[in-house]
Parts: structure tokens; sequence; C-alpha cells
């Protein structure tokens, strides 16, 4: 073996661990999780809308607000939706 295909062969070896190393991780990954996290994260944007949905005596303002709220959980499912199809 010449330099070349030293270089070659190691550098077949190191994408080949990545690859493997990046499927065992992308496996391990628990969905339910993934949109356990999602959902608690939404509250912190969430939470806000609901507060003045409560609190405003603005129908314009209550019904945005709502609309914000069920936008951004059609969102989230989406997304979580579309990750685990191309996870899958």
């Amino acid at each position: 073996m010449n330099r070349e295909e030293i270089k070659k062969a190691v550098a077949n070896a190191v994408v080949d661990f990545a690859r493997s190393e990046a499927e065992a991780a992308i496996n391990a990954i628990d969905l339910d999780d993934v949109q356990k996290l999602v959902e608690a994260q939404m509250k912190n944007l969430t939470e806000p809308l609901e507060a003045e949905i409560r609190t405003t005596n603005s129908w314009w303002v209550k019904i945005r607000n709502r609309l914000y709220i069920i936008l951004m959980q059609q969102a989230v499912n989406k997304i979580v939706e579309d990750v685990k199809k191309k996870i899958a």
C-alpha cells in the first residue's frame, strides 16, 4: 500500500465508524421523550397567553391568543410527527 491508499483506507474507516455511531445515537432517541420535552418547552410560550386570556376583557385578545396556542400545538405535533417519519 502506498501513502494515498493508506490515507483513503483510514478515511473510510473513520467515516464508517462515524456513520455507525450516528445511526446508534439516532436509534437510541425516544421520540415520545422528545415530544414531552417540546411540549414542556411550549408551556413557556403558552402560559403567558393563557394568563392574558384569563385576565383580559377583550374578546379579540382571547380569540387571538387561543388561535396562537392552537397553531403552536399543531406545529409542534407536526414537527414531531415529521421527525418520527424521517428517523423510522
